[in-house]
């Protein structure tokens, strides 16, 4: 069995396919007059017609057409999908055909991009997309004038994955680097991105210095002890200034935190490694103090961090983390859990 894209000349067969199916299948959950007037509409004219807006495949079996399915926009909007004339011929029902014909919808370019699929079902079919993860529509489990149930399954769409994926694929990294060097245009970016992070009151508290300079990367090495990152050819030092925000508050620590989890991300999406060292440059011997004087650094400045950044010569390893449900709960601590969807987010 294959799926395939619709063709024109497939229009008879499919046509066929749902009179057929209506006749047997959804004829024990509604009247047969109703089927025999929805019937009238099912000609090769309207799947051709459907198939003109929508994405429309046929599941084959050798020559002969056994299932299809449509995916299409939700009244034309860009971020929602709906599913159309998903029918399995009577006699290939139960062999996972249907489930099939949806992981390929499911895989098309309009749901993609949808944060949400909805599709009418009828009283035959809605155990089936139930299984599949659909669920009523605004919670109502009633059928509408049509005789359908309104079904959906939020998704998140494949541009927001990938951002999501980035911040899922962070790792700490604290290997050798290859010496490639890191273009000033990625060098800029990451910049860009930690001092687009939110500050408290916008006071800005934080700066950042990126060094790609061999000889002053070498003097900033010497000073650190233990070493750290030799092999790195780019480093981005972080600053502060401890100026209150709101009344006596301070929020510099959470607006470099901010900016330095900004970059981590950025220095991921980009294919490159680091590591937020602040402990190990704050500490008694206040290493970070002595960065800051060969990077010039004025005295009302502070040095909290630096990330050493550049290709990994090994794949870095991922650290063991609590279960979701451990960390994460709905509507109070330790209450509601969905750790089991949220798995599922994170790997699609």
């Amino acid at each position: 069995m294959i799926i395939r894209r619709f063709q024109p000349s497939d229009a008879q067969a499919v046509s066929d396919l749902i009179i057929t199916t209506i006749r047997i299948s959804n004829t024990r959950d509604y009247p047969a007059n109703a089927m025999e007037e929805l019937i009238k509409t099912q000609t090769p004219v309207h799947v051709l017609e459907r198939a003109s807006w929508t994405h429309f495949y046929v599941a084959e079996e050798g020559s002969t057409i056994i299932g299809c399915g449509a995916i299409g926009p939700y009244w034309g909007r860009e971020d929602e999908s709906s599913l159309f004339t998903i029918f399995v011929e009577p006699e290939h029902q139960g062999h996972g055909i249907g489930t099939a014909i949806i992981e390929m919808l499911e895989k098309d370019e309009f749901a993609l991009r949808a944060k949400r699929i909805e599709i009418p079902a009828s009283i035959t079919g809605l155990p089936f997309y139930q299984k599949m993860g659909y669920t009523f529509k605004n919670g109502v489990d009633t059928l509408d004038e049509e005789g359908l149930y309104r079904l959906e399954k939020y998704r998140i769409p494949e541009a927001q994955q990938a951002m999501l994926n980035v911040i899922l694929s962070r790792r700490s990294y604290r290997g050798k680097y290859k010496p490639d060097k890191v273009p000033r245009a990625h060098l800029s970016a990451i910049l860009e991105a930690g001092l687009a992070a939110p500050s408290g009151c916008n006071k800005q508290t934080t700066s950042l210095i990126a060094v790609d300079d061999p000889a002053l990367l070498a003097r900033i090495k010497a000073v650190i002890d233990p070493p750290i990152a030799e092999t790195a050819p780019a480093m981005i030092c972080v600053l502060t200034r401890r100026i209150n925000a709101y009344r006596n508050c301070c929020f510099a620590t959470q607006d470099y935190a901010g900016a330095i989890e900004n970059m981590l991300l950025a220095i991921t999406a980009l294919s490159y490694q680091s590591c937020w060292y602040e402990g190990h440059i704050t500490d008694t011997d206040r290493i970070g103090d002595q960065i800051a004087r060969i990077l010039d650094v004025p005295e009302d400045y502070e040095l909290v961090c630096i990330l050493p950044l550049g290709i990994a010569e090994s794949e870095p390893a991922a650290p063991k983390k609590m279960p979701f449900e451990q960390r994460a709960w709905f509507n109070g601590f330790q209450k509601e859990s969905d750790g089991a969807l949220q798995a599922e987010h994170r790997y699609t």
